[in-house]
């Protein structure tokens, strides 16, 4: 339907040219005609006036009877008007009326010229016929002298017949040509949309999955090049179609065989692919082609694709059904303007964590009861009159049951953190004034070990937040760096950064190998355990601040190598655009 339209179009628009074109060289052709005929018709004129000026010079003016008369008789063989005008403008003899009753003809711009000694044409409206008339003037001369004027003229009616003749023909002719270009160009365009109509017929076929096609030869010669191309274009898509077959075959093979469920939606939501798990998962989607929302009624699914369609990555959320728990991943895949949803049963998982934050609760909160009666003992122990080598013990022992209470300390405050429904005691807080107060607290450790420790601030906005635990996460940071630096300086430092607070604490320690960095704030992860057992670090205190940062809104980084010492920076947002600086 849509070809037909294009030919109909293409037609009338060529059709509609080749009149243009046709107009144009009829308008051009009556100009040059018109132009051709009425100067052969001058020329005619001006012979004829200067065959009849000769003849009047010849003529006495005694009697001017003969003269008259063969000027009358010129006048009718030519069927032309002939005037006589003496040098005073007056008509002495006119063909077509009385001499006597004309007004003077001194003026007319004919006269007047041909009075010069000019022989000049005109072509002017006639007072006297009330008609347009061609008119040429010879100047009569005697003896070199103008003695009169001898003005011949022919109705301009009579003069252009010759031309509407021909432009009639012109018309006849062009018409006819129009008429034959018109079938010429339809044929035309028949041949040369044959070709494509068979190529709209084949492309079309080839959409609704039809495999063998091919195309035969085109009756344009020219066209055939476009024939090989066009078979050539089918038979890849032919090899193309068998490989996503194929391919479509591997991935359902692969999907079906993961644990996983993998749902493929397209942007408005209907099912183009999902695995068998996912069916086990939801038996209520049962078949593709249906929209995923119609049975999986969950407002977070749709929030869930709206994040997803808003971000380059993938998005997470989790939902509870009949009593289980889905951890739902979904992408959005902008080449194929389709969602990608990843589903997994995470109820198993999620008690044993709930078991095991439960767990680690109970053994820190039973644990501090003995260790408690054991630090005591161990203060009193101090006190008694100990050999060396006892004292060396006590010593040890003092140390790892510091050690111990720690670890305890640090299972306690991130099972607090890590506890469900867990909220912090914000208000406005200066983060300066909490830097400043640890700093000072850990300059005598650094002192003794040899250490500078400085501080570095500038104006900072307010933050929002809870007091303790950011003091919390500030003493680990600065706590660490000091532990892990032998020599050199511990460098703290506060500055506004992007709509918050940035706080960086810099050493020149032992640095951190890049293997390392992405499990840094991991549960119970250490570096170099031969050294954390020296140092006493209980593997806590970095996934402690990591809960706090986050608990806040905030971000942490860090950036370290083996031997050049480490940086951990960490951005918390400004309590809001009215805080004043602190």
């Amino acid at each position: 339907m849509k070809l037909k339209k294009l030919f109909s179009r293409s037609f009338l628009i060529l059709l509609v040219f080749m009149l243009a074109i046709l107009l144009l060289i009829f308008i051009y052709s009556l100009r040059q005609l018109r132009q051709v005929i009425l100067e052969d018709q001058v020329k005619e004129l001006t012979e004829l006036g200067l065959a009849l000026s000769v003849e009047i010079a010849g003529y006495e003016a005694a009697d001017p009877q003969p003269l008259e008369r063969m000027l009358f008789t010129q006048a009718r063989i030519s069927r032309t008007r002939v005037s006589l005008v003496d040098t005073a403008g007056q008509v002495s003899f006119d063909s077509e009326g009385q001499a006597e009753e004309m007004e003077s003809h001194r003026y007319r711009p004919e006269i007047n010229a041909a009075l010069g000694g000019e022989v000049y044409s005109t072509v002017r409206y006639s007072d006297t016929l009330n008609k347009k008339m061609i008119y040429v003037a010879v100047p009569v001369r005697r003896a070199g002298e103008v003695v009169a004027v001898c003005r011949v003229s022919r109705p301009l009616q009579l003069a252009v017949r010759p031309f509407i003749k021909a432009r009639n023909q012109l018309i006849y002719a062009l018409l006819l040509l129009f008429l034959g270009g018109g079938a010429a160009l339809f044929l035309l365009i028949k041949v040369i949309f044959r070709p494509l109509e068979q190529t709209s017929a084949a492309l079309a076929r080839a959409a609704a999955g039809e495999e063998e096609l091919a195309l035969g030869p085109f009756l344009v010669s020219g066209l055939e090049p476009l024939a090989g191309y066009l078979n050539a274009i089918l038979e890849k898509n032919r090899e193309l179609s068998r490989a996503l077959k194929s391919d479509r075959e591997v991935f359902q093979t692969f999907i079906d065989s993961t644990d996983e469920g993998w749902l493929l939606v397209d942007e408005s939501g209907r099912v183009i692919m999902m695995n068998r798990r996912l069916q086990e998962m939801f038996p209520e989607i049962n078949q593709e082609s249906e929209f995923f929302w119609q049975t999986l009624r969950r407002p977070e699914l749709h929030e869930l694709v709206n994040r997803a369609r808003q971000t380059s990555g993938p998005v997470e959320c989790q939902l509870e059904k009949g009593g289980r728990v889905f951890s739902c991943l979904a992408s959005w895949l902008p080449g194929r303007r389709n969602y990608l949803m990843k589903f997994n049963d995470v109820t198993e998982t999620r008690e044993l964590n709930l078991r095991k934050k439960e767990f680690v609760a109970n053994l820190a909160h039973e644990l501090k009861t003995p260790l408690t009666a054991i630090s005591g003992f161990l203060e009193t122990l101090e006190e008694e009159n100990l050999s060396p080598e006892g004292r060396s013990y006590l010593d040890i022992i003092k140390r790892n049951t510091g050690r111990l209470v720690r670890l305890v300390e640090d299972l306690a405050r991130l099972s607090e953190l890590e506890e469900k429904g867990f909220e912090l005691e914000k208000g406005p807080l200066n983060l300066a004034e909490v830097v400043r107060t640890v700093v000072e607290a850990y300059r005598k450790e650094a002192s003794t070990k040899g250490l500078s420790l400085r501080l570095e601030t500038e104006p900072l906005p307010l933050i929002e937040a809870d007091a303790f635990q950011i003091e919390q996460m500030v003493i680990n940071l600065v706590d660490n760096a000091i532990r892990y630096t032998e020599q050199g300086e511990v460098v703290v430092s506060l500055k506004p950064a992007e709509g918050g607070v940035l706080l960086s604490v810099t050493d020149s320690g032992i640095g951190i190998p890049e293997e390392h960095l992405p499990r840094l704030f991991e549960r119970f992860y250490v570096v170099d355990k031969s050294r954390s057992r020296r140092t006493g670090g209980t593997g806590l205190g970095l996934s402690i601040v990591k809960h706090i940062v986050l608990a806040h809104g905030g971000k942490i980084e860090v950036q370290s190598s083996a031997g050049f010492g480490s940086t951990f920076s960490v951005w918390l947002p400004a309590a809001g655009a009215d805080s004043q600086k602190a």
